[in-house]
């Protein structure tokens, strides 16, 4: 039998409403108390005071690159990164090479995460074949064989009728289905934001009616379908707006997520044609940002998550125009939401963390994300006042395109613990 107690700290566990100075007991892996001053005896006690104790963090928005872009990242250097940022469940997205449009891949995926043992890894399977957008992959097969979610994402599956019998499939077999909206039609090949900075820098935008555009029609068909439809990394005023509506007509099928760069960071980043700020969706326009911010304090969007997204320097030293699109975020995502939404005093800490950890566990139906009583002991303890410079050479991350490098960021996770295992401390893999 292997036990853990965890001292002192502040629990904060919104599945329990929980939010008070108190002890965490772990038993093989499972938590078996918490509670004001437990007497058990434990073979090793982690004095937490001063500290926070939350349920690990839970990313439903992921790309590890394995298999087949393990330059960029694997499912072993993305998952110490995310051991690091205090992140214990992840989804990984299917746009790998090859895609993980079938039981193979899938299996794949979850055979090594297995073997790995680090954190709990869920494959999600892409939409179509390939992601090309017209044959609709097999989602019964990729589902028994660990898929948690279908997404075509870093492309919207574009043509309506093809969505809607996707999502009639995925119904059928009970699958979360998450869909990068963004029109292509309607973003004019930009590179950024559509508005005064792009224009300054004379770089083609991307008018924010592309995304408006593909979240109201996958909204209208998750309505007529009834199927579980999540709208990945929102980021404008119109599909903030769009998802509140559908909250209010009691579409309980339909959820929302923000990436935490798009409610911290404005367009005003790409200045100096800075291409760790160039991700898809781009970064927006203040007033954008703004909107955001307020549908997170209002809880209308159902979780933060980093689309954490590496490349290798090659590809982001090249002019603006044709650098790859994305920023890593496993590493800070905690410190973001801490910084810039409970220090800049929008939402109270325990908000934040509902927001990272069960409820993207239940957007995905796993029983993750929680302190209760039962669950497994998947634990991150941070210290929410650390302050700290973003500083790329020490991330665990094959990735070093951060849009955050340089910046002060307040919240560092000190332990990370996984089934009930010591995994991170201090900083280190254990």
């Amino acid at each position: 039998m292997s036990t853990l107690l965890i001292t002192n700290g502040r629990v904060i566990d919104p599945s329990s409403k929980r939010d008070e100075v108190a002890d965490v007991f772990i038993v093989d892996g499972k938590i078996q108390e918490v509670g004001k001053h437990i007497s058990a005896i434990a073979e090793k006690t982690i004095d937490a005071t001063g500290l926070v104790v939350a349920p690990g963090l839970v990313d439903i928005h992921v790309h590890f690159r394995e298999p087949g872009r393990e330059d960029m990242e694997t499912l072993e250097t993305g998952s110490r990164a995310a051991l690091a940022g205090g992140i214990t469940t992840v989804v990984t997205m299917p746009n790998t090479a090859p895609i993980a449009d079938n039981q193979t891949v899938i299996e794949f995926i979850v055979k090594r995460a297995r073997e790995l043992d680090l954190i709990t890894i869920y494959p999600a399977g892409a939409i179509t074949k390939n992601e090309a957008g017209s044959m609709l992959a097999e989602m019964r097969e990729m589902k028994n064989s660990g898929a948690v979610a279908v997404s075509d994402d870093g492309v919207d599956v574009d043509n309506p009728g093809v969505l809607l019998s996707a999502m009639e499939y995925a119904k059928t077999h009970d699958m979360l289905l998450m869909n990068h909206c963004e029109t292509p039609e309607l973003d004019e090949s930009g590179v950024m934001h559509e508005g005064w900075v792009s224009t300054e820098l004379g770089l083609p935008g991307i008018p924010e009616v592309a995304e408006d555009h593909g979240v109201a029609k996958g909204i209208m068909l998750a309505q007529r379908s009834g199927a579980r439809f999540h709208i990945s990394h929102m980021s404008t005023k119109a599909a903030a707006a769009a998802l509140r509506e559908a909250k209010r007509a009691g579409l309980a099928n339909v959820t929302g997520e923000v990436s935490v760069q798009h409610f911290a960071l404005t367009d005003e980043e790409c200045r100096g044609y800075n291409t760790h700020a160039k991700m898809y969706p781009p970064l927006r326009s203040r007033d954008h940002v703004d909107a955001i911010v307020e549908a997170i304090k209002d809880g209308i969007i159902d979780a933060l998550t980093t689309d954490h997204a590496p490349h290798i320097e090659p590809d982001k030293i090249k002019p603006f125009a044709d650098a790859a699109r994305g920023t890593v975020g496993l590493e800070t995502s905690f410190a973001v939401m801490n910084t810039y939404l409970v220090k800049a005093g929008h939402i109270p800490l325990s908000q934040g963390i509902a927001l990272m950890t069960h409820k993207p566990a239940e957007i995905i139906r796993q029983k993750k994300g929680t302190l209760a009583v039962g669950a497994d002991a998947d634990i991150a303890i941070f210290d929410p006042d650390k302050e700290w410079i973003v500083d790329e050479k020490e991330f665990l991350s094959k990735g070093r395109n951060s849009v955050f490098i340089g910046k002060k960021l307040v919240g560092k996770a000190v332990h990370t613990i996984v089934g009930g295992k010591v995994k991170m401390s201090g900083g280190k893999i254990v």
